[in-house]
Order: C-alpha cells, then sequence, then structure tokens
C-alpha cells in the first residue's frame, strides 16, 4: 500500500529514469477522443501521482500508479470508474533504452448498452497491457451494444482496416512515452479485446513536498490481479459486487 504527501504544483522536469533514488513523481495522461484513439500529444490531463523504484537485482525500474489516481484520471475523462476495484497501475522500464517492457492494471467500470430502445448499463472488468516493443493498432467499428469499441488489431497483418499507432520509447528530453496495446473488456454479455489508449502520458520530476495523503489500493504483489480473469485474488480488491 502507498502513502504520500501532495501540494500545490510546480513546475516539474522530465523524470531522470538513470536516478535510482525511489521518490514520489507526477504523471500527465494524454486525453484522445473516443473516436480518435490513435491521435498523439494533444491534450494533457493534470498532474497525477505516481511512485518510482528500482526493481532489486534487476535492471529495470518500475513506476507504481495509485489505484486511487487512476480512478479519478478515468472519471475525469468520462469513464464511471467503480471505486476501489482498480489495482495499480504499474510500468515496467529498461532504462537503457527507454522502453517500456510492460504496462498494466485492472479493474471495473460501469458502461452504458443499448438493446434497441431499453437503455441500461452493465459492470465490466478491464486488463490492460502495454508495451513499446510491440505493433499495435485499432479498428474503427461501430462498436457492439451501442458502445463504441474501436477494436485492438495488428498493423500489417491481413486486417486491411487495421489503423496503426507507432509505440515511442521514454523520451528523457520531454518524460514522454507512448506504450500501445490492448484493454480486455469482460462483462455477462460479452469478451472483447480493444485498443487501449492510457498508454501515452509524461513521467514527471516531482519538486514539491506536501501534507495531504493519498493511499494506493493494492499492494505490489496484488497489482494486476482480477477475478475476472485470474480467478480468486488473495486480496479483496473491494468495489460494488
Amino acid at each position: 500500500m502507498l502513502a504520500c504527501g501532495f501540494a500545490q504544483q510546480a513546475v516539474a522536469e522530465p523524470l531522470d529514469l538513470s536516478d535510482p533514488r525511489p521518490r514520489w513523481i507526477e504523471v500527465r495522461f494524454e486525453i484522445s477522443p473516443p473516436d480518435e484513439p490513435g491521435s498523439l500529444d494533444r491534450k494533457w490531463s493534470e498532474r497525477r501521482l505516481a511512485y518510482f523504484e528500482p526493481v532489486p537485482g534487476e535492471a529495470v525500474v518500475q513506476i507504481r500508479i495509485p489505484a486511487a489516481e487512476i480512478e479519478a484520471q478515468l472519471r475525469s475523462a468520462g469513464t464511471d470508474a467503480i471505486p476501489g476495484s482498480f489495482s495499480e497501475f504499474v510500468w515496467t522500464l529498461d532504462p537503457r533504452t527507454g522502453h517500456v517492457l510492460a504496462a498494466g492494471m485492472t479493474g471495473r467500470v460501469r458502461k452504458p448498452i443499448q438493446f434497441g430502445p431499453i437503455r441500461t448499463s452493465a459492470q465490466i472488468e478491464i486488463r490492460v497491457e502495454m508495451t513499446t516493443e510491440g505493433r499495435a493498432g485499432f479498428d474503427p467499428d461501430a462498436g457492439i451494444l451501442g458502445v463504441r469499441t474501436n477494436r485492438f488489431c495488428s498493423p500489417g497483418n491481413s486486417d486491411s482496416d487495421c489503423v496503426g499507432v507507432a509505440p515511442v520509447r521514454f523520451d528523457p528530453a520531454r518524460g514522454y512515452v507512448n506504450a500501445v496495446g490492448s484493454l480486455r473488456a469482460k462483462s455477462f454479455l460479452a469478451e472483447i479485446r480493444a485498443f487501449s489508449p492510457l498508454g501515452e502520458v509524461k513521467f514527471l520530476e516531482r519538486n514539491a513536498a506536501g501534507t495531504e495523503s493519498i493511499v494506493s489500493g493494492t499492494s505490489q504483489a496484488e497489482a494486476v490481479c482480477s477475478e475476472g480473469f485470474d480467478g480468486p485474488c488473495r486480496a479483496d480488491l473491494g468495489g460494488e459486487s
């Protein structure tokens, strides 16, 4: 479980991946329009908290974005994130190459669905998995049950409608990175694999200390556990049933 202080925002420098000190940093998410998930570097969210640390015994670093920060970010973008249902958003990077080796989280959201004239909503389990070492794209279809999906696809394969989105390794001059991959969504109605728009971020140093506390929802060991995909988890992620 993570706890930290938060203070008035100040001008921040790009994250220095070569500095091994465990510390609180900041992250900003690029907010793409729902019908343009591949648009890059246009509109940025407010700063959110994240925790940077080297992985003991390995030549990689991790950035862990607390569950509460993820839920707040999703709500600010219009997604009905179910409180207490999210894991931390864990990023693993190679500081020598700037590659994102993996970035992932799980959680539950509530989505409106439509059956002809009938409108209702359903809880959806999501799992996000992204990297800068692979290729990814989206098929801008109309979706299912009134929900736009932007189905995941692989550029260059037989799917001629696939719109490729280029991964971008960590840029030390800006703190910018674009990891690409999928968002798996599972409900009692269907399971789909959509393109994930959550991999385009800026990681920044955090200059000011603060006094208020923010607590993350799950431990690092439980960071990417979801009962909907993995079976029983070792800890209760909370949220609504």
